[in-house]
């Protein structure tokens, strides 16, 4: 019989031209060149044309399609293969998928883990989105906490900033910070804008995004391009008795040099740190929107595990993260992915280098929710991964080294620095390596040798700002109720590199982000806006 393909039925039995009768398909095979072994044949159609047509009378032979037909010592080729006993048949098979297991045991992309990661809560996701509306009120109460700070003739000056969006709601991202000073000065909780005059118009529609409570406080300065902003704004803020600022700790040095030559600066008062303390206290809402992020950016973590198998590249797992950040809604979601001896390096860059079965991972990764960001890392390994006990133990160490400063706090109702946040870690990372477990507390030297950076560092609207959780100079500070910060120990032996403890090739890290609490009783707590860790094979 022959057999059309149903897509071109269609077509073959749809006439070119008009027919005074129909068609019969099956008597219209002709044979074409052919061998013995293949003779082929092709369908004719042969259309009589309608007498009352204007084309020729003589029947066209009108080529409709060719196509091949199996012969018969074919199908009976296919008959004696049928014929094969069902066992021989499933030990090919079997023979097949065993020599694929020992040859190609890594091409297979599945994900080892038995369990799936479950979605995130429902519950969470919707307290999280009503978070991102501001609550009423909050910036105005900002405004005037900081002018409770600043002495009446004295103002705040910044370029576009986290701490303009901390204040105004007017971030860096709405202004491009350019040659031309654009500032925006805080005064007895009246915000002062200071713009060039030709984009005037731009800002005053940035600002009509602002919340009302901001809109109604702004007061307007212009200066031309043959005048100097810093002399204009001086004269501007001289009428209300203002002739001394306190600069942004993120404003440009020729912007400073600029009003230092026109208005007093307060260098060395401590009024700076007082000021510089309020974005480091968070409030309950800041706090739940980092808890968000942080949530949020740990299940993207999770299910990007998920997703791995052995060899993955660390840039196409670098993807699956990016992939899985966005689906949580996280603004900006991105990480750093190394495998085995790349995570040695604290802040390497990824590579396509594919992932083995002795290889620990390393995720570190952050994202944005309502402007505050996160900041988690994880090392692990698949199940299916066979890492030597002594990497597990090394990995153990870090997990101890991370807990040492929540286990301080909560032994402490006196004052603590950051500095002594810093030291209960080191010392853990310290006797593992010297194999000692007295150590001495008072050590004059700080050891940087395998713990090669600092604790932590404070988290809110920018990944990196104060306090820094450091021995030194910046960790004399006291910690204070409010405080957020990532308690992220580590421990990196490059390879080529001289081993200790018989191990080289190897990096391990663990961040969790921390705000500070304390009790009634004066006794320090806090909560952990993700894990920590609890054991070998948590994520």
């Amino acid at each position: 019989m022959f057999c059309i393909p149903p897509h071109l039925q269609e077509e073959v039995q749809r006439p070119r031209y008009e027919t005074s009768q129909p068609v019969n398909l099956d008597s219209t095979l002709r044979p074409l060149q052919s061998s013995a072994s293949r003779p082929t044949y092709t369908a004719r159609s042969y259309l009589p044309i309608s007498r009352d047509s204007e084309m020729e009378k003589n029947a066209w032979d009108v080529e409709k399609q060719s196509y091949d037909v199996t012969t018969e010592s074919n199908r009976m080729s296919f008959r004696r293969t049928r014929n094969i006993p069902i066992s021989l048949r499933l030990i090919i098979i079997l023979s097949f998928l065993i020599c694929q297991l020992i040859f190609h045991p890594f091409s297979i992309p599945f994900s080892a883990h038995s369990e799936s990661v479950q979605s995130l809560d429902h519950t969470l996701v919707k307290h999280c989105q009503s978070l991102l509306t501001p609550p009423q009120g909050i910036y105005t109460d900002r405004l005037e906490y900081l002018s409770t700070i600043l002495s009446n003739d004295t103002a705040w000056i910044s370029e576009p900033s986290p701490s303009t969006e901390y204040y105004t709601f007017f971030s860096k991202d709405k202004w491009f910070i350019s040659e031309r000073p654009f500032l925006i000065s805080i005064v007895n909780s009246q915000i002062i804008i200071l713009t060039p005059s030709f984009e005037a118009l731009r800002a005053s529609l940035i600002v009509q995004d602002l919340p009302e409570e901001v809109r109604s406080k702004i007061e307007w300065v212009e200066w031309r391009e043959d005048q100097s902003p810093y002399a204009v704004l001086s004269t501007y803020l001289a009428k209300r008795g203002v002739g001394r600022f306190v600069l942004d700790d993120r404003v440009r040095e020729f912007i400073g040099r600029g009003l230092r030559e026109k208005i007093g600066e307060i260098v060395g008062s401590g009024l700076e740190d007082r000021v510089r303390e309020v974005r480091e206290r968070k409030g309950d809402w800041e706090i739940g929107l980092l808890k968000c992020a942080n949530q949020f950016t740990l299940h993207a973590i999770r299910k990007t595990r998920e997703r791995m198998y052995i060899g993955i590249t660390e840039s196409q797992m670098s993807k699956i993260l990016e992939e899985e950040m966005a689906k949580t809604g996280l603004i900006g979601g991105e990480g750093l992915v190394l495998f085995g001896e790349n995570a040695a390096l604290p802040h390497g860059s990824g590579t396509d280098r594919q992932l083995t079965k002795k290889d620990l991972v390393l995720i570190d990764a952050g994202g944005k929710w309502g402007g505050y960001v996160s900041d988690i890392t994880r090392t692990f390994a698949l199940p299916s991964s066979t890492i030597p006990e002594s990497h597990i133990e090394l990995w153990e160490t870090v997990r101890k080294a991370q807990r040492a400063p929540y286990e301080m706090l909560l032994k402490s109702n006196g004052s603590l620095t950051f500095g002594d946040l810093d030291r209960s870690a080191r010392k853990v990372v310290t006797e593992w390596k010297r194999q000692d477990s007295d150590v001495d507390d008072d050590e004059a030297e700080v050891d940087f040798s395998i713990f090669t950076h600092r604790l932590g560092h404070g988290i809110g609207l920018e990944g990196h700002e104060s306090p820094y959780v450091i021995q030194g100079p910046q960790g004399k500070r006291k910690i204070q109720e409010g405080n957020v910060f990532s308690l992220e120990p580590g421990i990196y032996l490059p390879a080529n590199h001289e081993e200790v403890n018989g191990l080289n090739g190897v990096g391990v890290r663990l961040e969790d982000c921390f705000v500070l609490r304390k009790g009634e009783d004066g006794k320090w707590g806090g909560e952990w806006l993700s894990g920590p860790v609890e054991g070998w094979g948590d994520i």
